[in-house]
This record gives C-alpha cells, sequence and structure tokens, in this order.
C-alpha cells in the first residue's frame, strides 16, 4: 500500500510539472504581429510605441508598416481577397461596412463589452457598427475629429466685426459673409471673400445635419437631398455662391487644396484637424466656432463628427494579442501629441490633458472641439459603398452646381437618382 502512495505521489509530481512546464512554453509564445497605417511620414514615431509596448510585452513585438492613403486601399483590398490582411490595421468610417461585408473584420463586440466606457468618447461608437448602428463593431477608434467653423481674425479685425459667436444662425453668417467680400484692388472683382463653399463633405453635411436631417435614410435606401431640409441646406450653400457671391467658385479655387490657407476667406466649415493645417499654412491669427443652426434645427445642434480607428483582420491567429495591442494604442499607451493638431484622442484622460490643449498654441479656443464632439450625432451619412455616393456624385455634382453648369432642382433631382441606384446595390 506504501508504494502504492508512493508511486501515485511520483505520478502527481510529474503530471504537475509538466502542467506548469506547458504553461510556461504557452506564457513565452513569441507573437509577431503586423500593424498597417495609411500615413508613411509617422512610422517612426508609430514603432516607438510599438517597441515601448514590447519592453512591457516581451513576447509581442509589433511590425508597423506605412503605406500612402490611395496605395493603402488598394492593398487592404487585395490582401483581404487573398486573406492575407495585417493583424491590425487603419480603418476608416466609410469603409467599415463594406469590409465588414466581405467577411475580412473581426468583430469585436465581446472585447468593446468588458470596457470601461467612461474612460471613452463613447458617442463615435456606433458610427464604426454594421451592418447599421444596432449592428457589433468591427473597428475600434484611437482618436476622433468633428467639424466646426475656422475663422479669420484678421479680416475681422480689418472690418471691425465682433467674431463668430457659439450660437448663430444660417442668416447671421451670410449677413458677416456679405460684409466680409471686398474688391480690395478695385479691378471690379472679389478679391477677398466671405465664406467658401465646397461640395466636399466636410462643407456640406455639417449643414445638413444642424437644419435636423440627413443625407440619406435610416434603412440607408434613399437620398434625402433633394427634399425638405437637406435641399434647403444644400440651396442655401449655393446661393451663397451663385446669387450672393460671397465664395469664390470651384474654379476661382481650382489647383488649391485649402483655399482658407491663402489668408483670403474670412469663414470655412472643415474638420478639426484643419487646426494643424492652418498652424502650418495660414498666416494669420484664426479662431474656431459651431457650425450655424439652419432654420430647421429647432434650436438643437448635432456635429458631424466621426472617429479614426483600428481594425483587426478576420483571418488573425492571434486575435487576443491584436486586440491586447489596439487596447494599448487608443488608451494610456498613445500620448496626446501622436495625433494631429485638431484631432482627439478617444482616451479622455489624454484628451482632456495639458498636452491636447496646447495652450500657447492658436487657435486659443481649441476646447470648443471637445464641446462640439459630445454632440456629435448617429452619422447615418456613412452608409454603405459611401466614397462612391459622397464623392464621386454628390460632391462633383454639386460643385457643378456651383460652377453655373446644371439647373439647381435639376442636379439634385438627378443626384437623388444616382445615389439610390448606387445604395440600391447593396
Amino acid at each position: 500500500m506504501k508504494r502504492i502512495c508512493i508511486a501515485v505521489c511520483l505520478f502527481v509530481l510529474i503530471l504537475s510539472f509538466s502542467f506548469a512546464t506547458g504553461t510556461q512554453e504557452k506564457a513565452a509564445e513569441k507573437i509577431a504581429l503586423r500593424y498597417m497605417m495609411w500615413d508613411p511620414q509617422i512610422v517612426e514615431k508609430e514603432q516607438a510605441l510599438a517597441e515601448k509596448y514590447h519592453a512591457a510585452n516581451p513576447n509581442v513585438s509589433v511590425t508597423v508598416e506605412g503605406i500612402t492613403y490611395n496605395q493603402f486601399w488598394e492593398k487592404v483590398q487585395a490582401m483581404a481577397a487573398a486573406k492575407n490582411l495585417p493583424d491590425v490595421f487603419w480603418m476608416s468610417v466609410d469603409n467599415v461596412k463594406d469590409y465588414h461585408k466581405m467577411g475580412a473584420l473581426l468583430d469585436l463586440e465581446n472585447y468593446v463589452a468588458k470596457l470601461d466606457k467612461n474612460n471613452y468618447f463613447e458617442s463615435v461608437f456606433n458610427v464604426l457598427r454594421a451592418p447599421n448602428v444596432n449592428g457589433h463593431m468591427y473597428a475600434f477608434p484611437y482618436a476622433w475629429v468633428v467639424c466646426v467653423s475656422f475663422y479669420n481674425m484678421r479680416l475681422f479685425d480689418e472690418a471691425g466685426l465682433a467674431y463668430p459667436p457659439e450660437k448663430w444662425s444660417w442668416s447671421d453668417m451670410r449677413s458677416l459673409a456679405l460684409k466680409l467680400t471686398k474688391d480690395t484692388n478695385g479691378d471690379g472683382n472679389a478679391d477677398q471673400w466671405g465664406y467658401w463653399v465646397k461640395g466636399r463633405y466636410t462643407q456640406t453635411w455639417p449643414f445638413v445635419y444642424n437644419n435636423g436631417t440627413q443625407m440619406v435614410s435610416d434603412d440607408f435606401k434613399t437620398c434625402l437631398l433633394a427634399e425638405g431640409k437637406a435641399k434647403e441646406a444644400m440651396k442655401f450653400l449655393a446661393d451663397l455662391v451663385i446669387k450672393d457671391k460671397v465664395s469664390p467658385t470651384p474654379a476661382q479655387t481650382k489647383g488649391v487644396s485649402d483655399f482658407f490657407a491663402t489668408g483670403t476667406i474670412a469663414m470655412v466649415t472643415e474638420g478639426s484637424w484643419r487646426i494643424d493645417t492652418y498652424r502650418k499654412g495660414l498666416k494669420d491669427p484664426f479662431g474656431l466656432t459651431f457650425i450655424p443652426l439652419g432654420p430647421g434645427s429647432g434650436g438643437k445642434y448635432v456635429s458631424f463628427g466621426w472617429p479614426d480607428s483600428y481594425s483587426i483582420s478576420a483571418f488573425t491567429k492571434h486575435p487576443d494579442a491584436a486586440w491586447a495591442w489596439i487596447e494599448y494604442m487608443s488608451g494610456s499607451g498613445r500620448p496626446a501629441d501622436s495625433v494631429m493638431g485638431g484631432k482627439v484622442p478617444i482616451w479622455k484622460k489624454s484628451a482632456l490633458s495639458e498636452a491636447w490643449a496646447e495652450k500657447n498654441l492658436l487657435p486659443a479656443n481649441k476646447s470648443l472641439v471637445l464641446k462640439a464632439g459630445e454632440l456629435i450625432g448617429k452619422n447615418v451619412t456613412f452608409a454603405p459603398r459611401w466614397p462612391e455616393w459622397s464623392d464621386q456624385v454628390a460632391a462633383s455634382d454639386f460643385d457643378k452646381i456651383l460652377l453655373g453648369e446644371g439647373d439647381f432642382d435639376q442636379v439634385m433631382a438627378e443626384l437623388k437618382v444616382k445615389i439610390e441606384k448606387i445604395l440600391a446595390r447593396e
């Protein structure tokens, strides 16, 4: 009996040692993650963050790959088809639903459910859900942006006008634009404009939202731009160019990527990341305010904003390690100064830090971006095939109106038909 007990004890000890050894081997498993993003200029900065992560997690190494934006999506599409995507890669809101439909993205819902949402700006989460706002999350944000109104302080000062308030209307904006449009050299043509209108989504969609509506229906089937409040918003913008002539036409701004930076535009609506652009390119001081409210808004402000995000490949062999990297890079691991000037870290502690506030830099009221971010709407704008219907149809066709190449009502009616055909392909 004694021999039997000794034998049993020895067996248990051997089994325990084997289990412990196996656990250690598993814990020590070397994991190499591929991380791809579309900004080659910051590869070194991102790699430095990856090295810092590796120092705290020796078994995980992260290789950063930087590709230009256009090449990025060509490569991602090819990799998705071949089921050979990087473990983690940047994802844009306009592509989430399409890549989800391809089966290329890992469902992150269970991971996100375990987070303390109080640490994040949750208002931008829903736009990353698929197939609609009631679905699961297939990307997770590391930063977000929002559209705001910029104004050139020098031009206002020279005209003796007060800067735009936070709460103002379309009529307020139009009145200021008329006063700020001038022919400074006396040749009979304006060379300073009160406002800049363009078909670009950052300059048009915020006015639709702030007139109490949206661009497409919740079910992604109907284009609303040719009717009611949405059409009213587009007509207001078109009239600023065609009737009031307080904005240059697309022909006059051709070849200039951002005309506000020339110092000849008093006001413009753009994405908050332009803060960085204007710090570098605009010689004049500038400020921020909310986008003016339309008559259909009911006095309710709705921000047009969205996140910059990460997705995990549906084909990754290391989903947990990939998520751990994302959680680190969207949280305490990403410093506030590692995002572009006008972007906001999704991690609230970083966004509310002195480093993000940059109180020694313009604009003096940068905190308005945070206030606008709390008011971001549901963003149904990012319907499937968004680049196709928003950029290639809506923006392009609206610019034709601004160029005087088509009747407003007719172009908007045709635009509606084109967009609904694109949406119907879903």
